[in-house]
């Protein structure tokens, strides 16, 4: 059926993939030991939230990065790509994408995953039943 324009709609259009030329400067933070990270170039913008209802501890995320810290890898995900930074009060679950050739020191992209008020420091007292 022609439409006017020289195209039949039975004809499948092809589908053209554009490389996306900042992908290649952009490496994703992988490992499944501790990294210490230091301190870092990240602007407000380029931190992503899963939830909107994260959005309000940002700033103590990019303090951390700003700061330098210690990234732990979030052993339940199992995926080699998701790391814990622990913040005065929250600990955040974040992907970390890092500018190529930068040595870590300046961050693209912070995603976060999941952020959770901090228990680091934190001491339960239980009482044993005979007491």
């Amino acid at each position: 059926m022609d439409i006017g324009l020289g195209t039949r709609t039975d004809q499948k259009m092809p589908i053209v993939k554009k490389r996306n030329e900042q992908t290649e400067t952009r490496l994703l933070l992988e490992s499944d030991e501790p990294v210490e990270l230091p301190p870092a170039e990240i602007d407000d913008r380029d931190v992503l939230v899963q939830f909107e209802k994260f959005k309000q501890y940002v700033p103590e995320l990019l303090e951390e990065l700003r700061d330098g810290v210690l990234a732990e890898p979030v052993a339940v995900m199992n995926d080699g790509s998701t790391f814990a930074i622990h913040g005065d009060t929250r600990t955040f679950w974040v992907k970390l994408w890092h500018a190529a050739g930068t040595d870590l020191t300046k961050i693209d992209r912070a995603q976060i995953i999941s952020c959770i008020p901090s228990t680091r420091g934190v001491q339960i007292l239980v009482e044993s039943p005979e007491e």
